[in-house]
């Protein structure tokens, strides 16, 4: 046995491979490391909570809001339901733990995954390393625990799907593999209900389809058979894509889902307001990786000697596009170009190593480099078994059943952080009931607590019978959350009138009838509210947050 090359199928089982030590990394860090305040940073993840369980209990999917006070019984689209299931059926059984936990299990899979092909695809370890962590880096500007990552997910694999696909007529491995075509309708039907991000897989599929009808009218004019072979695979693609676009049809809501998600994301006036989709910055690391990955790929794209592949091309442009369109792109526009720079880089940096004009020592270094990563790569792609991950991710969902405890030490405490989500003050509303009559007024706050509010305004609701210390009877609504899809551009400008305090911001307080405001303790409404004593009053407050109640 070479160090390149283990030979024996028990040692290949047992070794520790880099993707499976960047996986139980990653997998950790998340669940109780420095990552572990990512997943629960946006409280959007609570009402995802929520509707799993309001699922759960019903054992149907809610038609109308259930939540707030001035949306009440108009319709909602629960787009996401089947992901809110998963996570109504962790939480019961584990709490917040097993929200995180199932964010780092797909986190540290989409990324040992990416790593995986970028090596697979011909990129050497080390460079593989480095442009998987850039990757991860840029994807931290969305890192939640929110139903989006499994768009991350879904996009990786239909890529690879599609690059083996278009590949396969180039080699001389046989027959296309036949589940291939069939692939991306049924991942479609799951995909669909699980998160909006489809659009961006019927996008790619699209890209491959038209890359291959272009092809194969330029093999025309060179080489029949081959011309004969991409028709082949342009016809089928276009049959897939088809198929796939007719699957999204596969949800609870059929094409009402499509003129929902069109009228949403066409309407200009909310995505020029909402945060994730504003265009990047760069002011943040997140931003600033992603930049540097651009670049890398103007330097593949430089540095590349052979025939751009069209497919290769529109790629970019689609993710390049998509990345500086909006911010919450960033994560699947950065795996996709290192996917398609990696190969490229790392065969211009190998070439360095022949190249006549260039440095002795820079040739005999390039040349150390390539082939210690090689080895490496090597060795990596020959160990196959997985068995720690597997075990690792077995043996957090143990702790998470049990509480997070593992004998006297709690390993996996996940939490709101409470100094940025107004934890304390909704536990004083909680107390506020205790010897007294409970009050059902609707609480107002910001979009951005709208989600944690619902998360522990419901909890009574959602799991009757159930000893909850977080409940909080009855059940109160929110005015307003960050649902805006359901709130549309009208409530929204409201919602800024009033934040923002802009003229007519007392109007939209009586409009909406709100008696009970729970805001950011440095807010512009908080000032103002306290500048009004005759008709407010501060009941609580805290670093974080103030309570006001109409007298």
């Amino acid at each position: 046995m070479t160090p390149a090359q283990p030979n024996s199928p028990v040692l290949r089982f047992l070794l520790l491979s880099v993707r499976d030590i960047i996986f139980i990394f990653l997998f950790w860090s998340l669940l109780a490391g420095p990552l572990s305040n990512r997943p629960l940073a946006d409280s959007d993840i609570g009402w995802h909570i929520r509707t799993g369980e309001l699922i759960l209990a019903t054992h149907s999917l809610p038609r109308t809001d259930p939540f707030s006070s001035t949306m009440q019984g108009q319709p909602w689209f629960a787009w996401e339901w089947v992901y809110d299931i998963l996570l109504g059926i962790l939480h019961r059984a584990c709490g917040l733990n097993g929200v995180v936990w199932l964010c780092a299990l797909l986190v540290a899979a989409i990324f040992a995954l990416l790593l995986s092909q970028l090596l697979r695809r011909g990129t050497g370890l080390l460079l593989a390393i480095v442009l998987m962590l850039l990757a991860l880096a840029a994807s931290t500007i969305h890192l939640y625990a929110r139903p989006h990552i499994v768009s991350w997910l879904f996009s990786l694999l239909w890529f690879v799907a599609l690059e083996r696909w278009e590949s396969w007529e180039r080699s001389e491995q046989g027959r296309r593999p036949r589940w291939i075509p069939w692939f991306f309708p049924a991942s479609m039907l799951f995909w669909v209900n699980l998160h909006g991000g489809w659009l961006f897989g019927i996008a790619l599929l699209g890209i491959y389809t038209l890359a291959a009808f272009v092809e194969s009218v330029r093999a025309q004019k060179n080489d029949a058979f081959a011309a004969i072979r991409v028709a082949h695979r342009a016809r089928a693609m276009a049959v897939a894509w088809v198929a796939s676009v007719m699957a999204t049809l596969v949800n609870p809501f059929g094409w009402r889902l499509h003129a929902h998600i069109y009228r949403y994301l066409s309407d200009r006036y909310l995505m020029n307001r909402i945060d994730e989709f504003k265009s990047p910055d760069f002011h943040g690391w997140a931003e600033r990786c992603f930049a540097i990955i651009l670049m890398l790929v103007l330097i593949a794209f430089a540095g590349h000697r052979k025939k751009l592949r069209l497919s290769h091309l529109l790629v970019v442009l689609l993710a390049v596009y998509a990345g500086f369109y909006s911010s919450r792109n960033l994560p699947v526009s950065s795996i996709l170009l290192v996917l398609v720079a990696g190969p490229m880089l790392w065969e211009s940096f190998v070439a360095l190593a022949d190249r006549p004009g260039a440095w002795q020592w820079l040739r005999n270094g390039t040349a150390r480099i390539s082939n210690f990563s090689d080895r490496m790569g090597a060795q990596e792609m020959q160990l196959r078994g997985h068995l720690w991950p597997v075990l690792s991710v077995a043996f957090a969902f143990a702790i998470c059943l049990h509480g997070g405890w593992l004998g006297s030490r709690q390993l996996i405490q996940a939490e709101f952080d409470p100094k940025k989500i107004p934890v304390a003050a909704v536990t004083f509303l909680q107390k506020e009931f205790e010897g007294k009559q409970p009050s059902a007024e609707p609480v107002f706050s910001t979009d951005a607590w709208g989600g944690y509010l619902i998360y522990r305004m419901n909890a009574g609701r959602m799991n009757p019978g159930r000893i909850n210390p977080g409940r909080m009877y009855p059940e109160r609504k929110v005015v307003f959350d960050d649902r805006h899809d359901l709130y549309g551009s009208g409530r929204i400008r409201q919602y800024l009138i009033l934040t923002q305090a802009e003229p007519g911001w007392q109007g939209v307080l009586e409009q909406w009838q709100i008696r009970m405001a729970l805001l950011p303790t440095d807010s512009t409404l908080a000032n103002l509210l306290r500048e009004l004593p005759r008709d407010w009053r501060v009941v609580y407050e805290d670093k974080v947050a103030v309570v006001f109640e109409r007298r």
